[in-house]
């Protein structure tokens, strides 16, 4: 079996970690090859052949986005998912992508609502004191084996703004190319950074967004798998917040609970829907990120509200600021009309 394997492994070496394993080519190989007892001469054709079967029966055909269903090409032939490879480089300053979205709209989200049929990690490590920010040589690759829909639930969601302003700590900075490739052939490259200041924004090539995905792709590319959501909490420090929509409305449709973090802690997942009109009925404009005046006596509330997939929507609340409540992209001036409906919340048995 060893000289199989050989065969195997000289067929695939142009392939990398996204082809099909040499136990996968095995398998096909023993259902598909003749007896033993024939010649060898007919070992690489039938290990050539065994590498076309798994690599065509690894993914399958179909329309891909706009809620059609998958569907044949003409002549009955099965449309081949492109296999994506990391570029030697990462060529430009985060974040850069190699190529902008390929069959597939990224001007409207990050990434679309489908699960990927492949998704490959090309990590490129650095400084972010560096003086060169550009160039850095690929430094690993990893084909992601599970949690491919959760990736798809957190990275569709992420909402559409600006990067927020950097401190300066240094420390290791990892670029982070995400190749995601989908049935039908269309494909498309995130660009995601893990650095200590958790500023550096994520973009495809035509939607930036300021969402912090780093240490969730950092965690991916150690195990393989992308991570499942960690549920809020008020005890610890929830950086992957921010939600598509949050430009438009202080609270996006679609919660299923809010967390409100305050002297008082206390997650509600009925019942709730009070507050969020209340918010979304407040006078809002862009955020500056900024307020001025100083909060009362106990008076900084975090409101987390959750969703069935993607990040939340954190909505900060300090009393005797100006203005006093904001989401990351909107801002209202006061919370007169908000505070009694929380300490309801609060105080419900």
């Amino acid at each position: 079996m060893s000289t199989f394997e050989d065969d195997i492994s000289r067929v695939m070496a142009g392939h990398d970690d996204e082809a099909p394993r040499p136990a996968d080519l095995l398998r096909a190989l023993e259902q598909a090859s003749p007896p033993r007892r024939r010649p060898g001469w007919y070992i690489p054709f039938m290990v050539a052949a065994a590498v076309a079967a798994v690599v065509a029966g690894s993914v399958w055909a179909g329309g891909l986005l706009g809620g059609h269903k998958p569907v044949r090409a003409s002549g009955g032939a099965i449309p081949v998912q492109r296999l994506l490879s990391c570029p030697a480089s990462y060529a430009h300053q985060a974040p850069w992508v190699p190529a902008k979205p390929t069959g597939i709209d990224g001007r409207s989200r990050l990434v679309p609502q489908i699960t990927p049929g492949s998704a490959l990690l090309c990590a490129y490590r650095g400084s972010n004191t560096a003086k060169q920010k550009a160039g850095w040589a690929l430094s690993g690759r990893r084909s992601l084996a599970g949690g491919l829909a959760s990736l798809a639930g957190q990275l569709t969601w992420q909402p559409h703004s600006q990067p927020i302003a950097c401190t300066l700590v240094g420390g290791p900075q990892i670029n982070y190319l995400i190749g995601l490739a989908y049935p039908g052939g269309a494909r498309i490259w995130v660009a995601a950074t893990d650095e200590p200041n958790e500023c550096v924004a994520t973009s495809n090539g035509e939607f930036t967004s300021s969402g912090i995905i780093g240490p969730a792709v950092s965690t991916a590319f150690a195990s393989g798998r992308w991570p499942a959501r960690t549920p809020v909490s008020c005890n610890r420090s929830y950086p992957d917040t921010g939600r598509l929509g949050q430009g438009a409305a202080m609270v996006p449709a679609g919660s299923t609970s809010v967390t409100i973090c305050a002297p008082k802690a206390r997650t509600v997942a009925t019942s709730y829907q009070a507050l969020v009109s209340a918010l979304n009925r407040l006078p809002t404009r862009p955020s500056t990120l900024g307020c001025s005046g100083t909060p009362g006596p106990a008076g900084a509330y975090e409101l987390f509200f959750s969703y069935p997939e993607g990040p939340p929507v954190l909505v900060s609340i300090l009393v005797g600021c100006h203005p006093a409540i904001g989401n990351g992209d909107l801002q209202a001036n006061s919370a007169s009309s908000v505070m009694p409906v929380i300490q309801q919340l609060l105080n419900r048995r």
